[in-house]
């Protein structure tokens, strides 16, 4: 149950060269140099080398693993199109097992580049015979993978009700409950997918039962200019007029914010999920991240699905947040490597309002971390830890993940599910789930 792992780099708060984390049981016990933890508990089994880096588990703050199976799709839509073309004709089309094997197979990508908790927001029309979302926490329970779970509900569309939309987000939560390493909160699929009715039950709900929310929050210019139509406000106006925001809320995307948006925003503290490949992919553009940070909003990142990012790499998406950022400012100043590397543990914690117990290697905290091999050529040579992690370092650097002080991947490669099966049980559901919604005349070879 106690276990020593080394690192050439620990990064902590602030890096300790040839350190090492002690972990009792699921927490942190104690971090520092590896020659006085070692000769303290001669007895610990020892992960990890002199070469490596140990970091926090990376904190993936927006996801969907309704998109598991639909990888490469559509991906010359911009956002409308794509929802319109693409979401919108997957909705009814889930079952269980497309639930549970697609969350399987990105949930084996996250781990495999260091993700340790994503936050996830499952779209899908509600189950008419059995839910479908507590299959998400079912599966994240057999990865060993920590969830923040939640469903994208909306009743604007043909068929939809409030009962059913509410019936769903119920069972998830009761999944959640029964788990140990998932928690719920209220989805809100996007503003404009809620009637007036919807949005103020769910605004009572997030609020009375002491849950989260995450939602998509201006995403595109064209969601801007519609809700104001509507409502005379912004997204971000219009919820912190209703009252959403006296509950913890995760808001992804946020790339068309004005200025009135963001101080309302850091006023209320609403986290903020940027996902910087699924933004630039869709076309939508490149969020104000360094705005934001200045007026103190919590900034994490994330990979967004699978079918608008597409792969589920978070190093890739760690790097190019930091390369947008540059981009964007044509400035080699307007993002370090250290920013974006605290965007993905600890900011991302903080925009869950999951700082206490995750983001950073600290004592009492979470056993979630991350071990990255030294020991072939891509980090054979680290001369700046930060930079190593941010800009060099790949999927195939990530030696072992734990989670909750077990290991989830070791080697490289996951340890509580027959990867090989998984991938072979998914072939047959991704070719039904693609045929059943139409999604054929998307690929350039059906054109």
């Amino acid at each position: 149950m106690t276990h020593l792992i080394r690192g050439g780099w620990v990064m902590s708060p602030e890096p300790i060269a040839d350190g090492a984390v002690l972990v009792e049981r699921d927490r942190i016990l104690a971090v520092g140099s590896y020659r006085e933890l070692a000769a303290a508990h001669p007895e610990a089994p020892v992960h990890g080398s002199a070469h490596d880096i140990v970091t926090p588990g990376f904190v993936n703050t927006h996801g969907h693993f309704s998109e598991g199976l639909v990888t490469g799709i559509g991906s010359d839509l911009t956002l409308w199109e794509w929802i319109h073309d693409l979401i919108n004709p997957l909705r009814p089309h889930y079952t269980p097992e497309i639930a549970y094997v697609g969350t399987l197979v990105a949930g084996i990508q996250m781990l495999r580049s260091g993700v340790t908790t994503a936050n996830d927001m499952f779209v899908c029309d509600p189950g008419t015979a059995a839910p479908i979302t507590p299959h998400v926490v079912r599966a994240l329970d057999d990865l060993r993978l920590r969830g923040v779970v939640s469903f994208g509900a909306g009743d604007q569309r043909p068929g939809a009700s409030i009962a059913a939309e509410f019936e769903e987000h119920q069972a998830l939560e009761e999944a959640a409950k029964s788990s140990r390493l998932s928690t719920f909160r209220v989805g809100v699929g996007a503003l404009g997918l809620q009637s007036d009715a919807m949005f103020t039950e769910t605004v009572r709900y997030a609020i009375e039962s002491g849950h989260g929310v995450h939602m998509h929050v201006q995403e595109i210019r064209e969601e801007v200019t519609a809700t104001h139509q509507r409502t005379g406000r912004t997204v971000v106006g219009h919820c912190a007029h209703e009252g959403l925001f006296a509950a913890p809320t995760l808001a992804a995307h946020c790339v068309w914010v004005d200025r009135a948006d963001r101080q309302l925003m850091a006023e209320h503290r609403v986290g903020v999920a940027h996902n910087p490949v699924a933004n630039g992919i869709l076309a939508s553009g490149i969020a104000p991240v360094a705005e934001l940070r200045q007026l103190g909003v919590d900034v994490g990142i994330g990979v967004d699905g699978a079918a608008s990012n597409d792969s589920q790499d978070y190093l890739q998406a760690i790097k190019t947040a930091a390369l947008l950022a540059r981009v964007r400012d044509l400035q080699a100043t307007a993002m370090h490597a250290r920013e974006a590397f605290e965007m993905a543990t600890i900011g991302g914690a903080r925009a869950l309002r999951m700082e206490s117990e995750i983001g950073s290697v600290e004592v009492g905290k979470k056993a979630d971390l991350v071990v990255l091999d030294g020991s072939g050529p891509t980090l054979a040579n680290v001369h700046d830890p930060y930079q190593a992690v941010v800009f060099v370092a790949g999927s195939r650097e990530v030696k072992e993940v734990w989670v909750d002080g077990e290991l989830s991947l070791a080697d490289g490669e996951v340890v509580s599910v027959d990867v090989a099966e998984v991938v072979q049980r998914s072939r047959p559901l991704a070719t039904e789930l693609v045929s059943r919604a139409g999604l054929r005349r998307l690929s350039v070879l059906a054109r």
